[in-house]
């Protein structure tokens, strides 16, 4: 089943997880893995305007946070240090809280070298009690996209979930900017649903 739930109350909960580190971060990895190859298929529109780069949160891990650094710009190493503070999310050490400042006219000035959290976005990894990690995916002008083709491979798995999807798409297919609400992605579908998107 997939659900649709608020963002915010995904990061109510006590962080402790059942699994222990090493593990989890296997598990993040792995999901990480999964999100880009389901991205390879997709891109943001030119009408974008970079909303998920004005509200959410950004978390870099310590190693990307110091790689990125040395791989771009003076000024925009400057940008980042004065506006990074220490991030409270397991396993991250700097964070932008809302309005990147390294946006341009709402392009991204290291786009080459963004941190993880962007380049994986609207995926986004939520820690989970009991699983270590979960998936979601936040509704923004791309994501629909693949609400739409997940859909579509829903239609051979469960007809209940594709007409939901389908509802889903039809409401939002001209969102304009990201939303809160996301849907839950189950990891055992991961691997069917980007065979499918390569066959196409």
């Amino acid at each position: 089943m997939i659900a649709i739930i608020n963002l915010a109350s995904l990061f109510s909960f006590n962080r402790v997880n059942a699994m222990d580190r090493r593990q989890r971060f296997k598990k993040h990895d792995w999901l990480i893995s999964k999100t880009q190859s389901i991205l390879e298929h997709y891109s943001c529109p030119e009408s974008c305007n970079a909303s998920c780069c004005k509200t959410h949160i950004i978390d870099f891990r310590r190693k990307e946070y110091e790689r990125i650094l040395k791989n771009v710009d003076k000024e925009s190493a400057n940008i980042l240090k004065s506006n990074a503070v220490k991030s409270e999310l397991e396993g991250c050490y700097k964070a932008i809280v809302g309005n990147c400042p390294l946006l341009i006219n709402s392009k991204c000035r290291i786009y080459d070298n963004r941190p993880e959290a962007c380049r994986s976005f609207p995926f986004v990894i939520i820690p989970d009690e009991e699983a270590g990690f979960g998936l979601t995916l936040l509704l923004c002008p791309m994501s629909v996209n693949i609400i739409q083709d997940y859909a579509q491979w829903y239609e051979s798995v469960n007809s209940t979930m594709h007409s939901r999807l389908n509802a889903l798409y039809e409401q939002y297919k001209n969102i304009d900017k990201n939303n809160d609400f996301c849907i839950e992605m189950k990891e055992h579908n991961l691997d069917s649903f980007i065979e499918f998107l390569e066959k196409r």
